[in-house]
């Protein structure tokens, strides 16, 4: 139902099919960029009542699967060009992630400064949690029934 979709929440002039293609193009970038890593992309579909858009899981190749030590996540905002990555310490794979990013127009918001601080914006409904909450989570649970901005 399209009263069910996080797009309704969407801001004026939101391109969702837009959003959706240029997650497919920065996994592609991505890919080529880290060659020596695994890019898995969640499904957006997982997002829908999140305020992220996506989430990337870097792996080594030589291990994959469900349980393979995870080195880093990019994570992007659902209805901006913000990006944040969690969980990298590996200096030269978060240069290339960053460079990648910043080519495909994102604008890089460092994971610690956006989880360290609470949210006290406009959006009444996630006031109190983190920033990283109100621009990357998978899901959130509402602090009231008010609809996000």
């Amino acid at each position: 139902m399209a009263e069910d979709s996080a797009n309704v929440l969407a801001p004026a002039g939101y391109d969702d099919h837009g959003a959706r293609l240029r997650v497919q193009e920065l996994e592609q970038q991505l890919s080529v960029a880290l060659g020596a890593y695994r890019v898995q992309p969640a499904s957006t579909d997982l997002y829908q009542d999140g305020t992220g858009m996506i989430d990337y899981r870097i792996t080594t190749k030589d291990n994959t699967g469900p349980f393979a030590r995870t080195i880093g996540w990019i994570l992007l905002s659902h209805f901006g060009n913000l990006a944040t990555v969690k969980d990298c310490t590996d200096p030269e794979l978060i240069g290339k992630i960053l460079s990648v990013l910043k080519d495909s127009g994102f604008q890089y918001i460092p994971y610690d400064n956006a989880a360290g601080k609470t949210y006290d914006g406009s959006c009444k409904a996630l006031v109190g949690f983190s920033w990283a909450d109100r621009y990357f989570s998978l899901v959130v649970n509402l602090n009231t029934n008010d609809q996000f901005c």
